[in-house]
């Protein structure tokens, strides 16, 4: 196999894959800058690789991998600073958002914040589980691009789950308990 790409051949794979993945890469990074970033970067290691990628497997499977994975890590560090971006509603939502009823956006931006933040919290493998199966990813294709057996994708799904649903509960009680605490100390004239 040769170690370069044939131009064609790389730019077949990135028509291919590039849109999907960044959609994916949205979903998790809310911004459409960032999710394009990520996925060119995984393409670069993509062409500095080289064509032998290809013999490890399918060559998407790699590529959802690398940008996953690369966008829960940049969602871990913006957690860590403690950025919470700014959500473009008109590049990121398109033209039902601006119709949506402001208070309505609000608090559906608060729920994708809640989201995120708990996704921060899971193993990054969980996270990624989660992510590519909410991106419309079938059980084979999971199982591709975390490389484990299809048979494991469902159980390990179900405590991904599991785990993601713990965490957001508990974030959801802490979040409820803080607000009647602001309430009680700061009553309403």
């Amino acid at each position: 196999m040769a170690s370069t790409w044939v131009e064609a051949e790389f730019e077949s794979i990135f028509r291919e894959h590039f849109e999907r993945m960044v959609g994916v890469a949205r979903r998790v990074l809310r911004s459409d800058a960032e999710a394009e970033e990520v996925c060119a970067e995984a393409f670069l290691k993509l062409y500095r690789s080289g064509p032998r990628v290809l013999s490890g497997g399918s060559v998407g499977a790699w590529l959802y991998r690398v940008a996953t994975r690369e966008s829960i890590d940049r969602l871990r560090k913006n957690r860590r600073r403690g950025l919470e971006e700014e959500l473009d509603t008109n590049a990121a939502s398109g033209a039902e958002d601006s119709r949506e009823d402001p208070l309505n956006r609000l608090m559906r931006n608060e729920r994708i914040a809640e989201v995120r933040s708990t996704l921060a919290r899971l193993k990054p493998e969980k996270a990624q589980l989660l992510l590519l199966r909410h991106s419309g990813l079938s059980y084979q294709e999971i199982a591709a691009t975390m490389q484990i057996k299809s048979g494991s994708v469902g159980t390990m799904l179900a405590r991904a789950e599991a785990e993601f649903s713990a965490h957001y509960d508990r974030q959801q009680r802490l979040g409820k308990h803080s607000t009647r605490l602001q309430t009680a100390n700061h009553p309403s004239d």
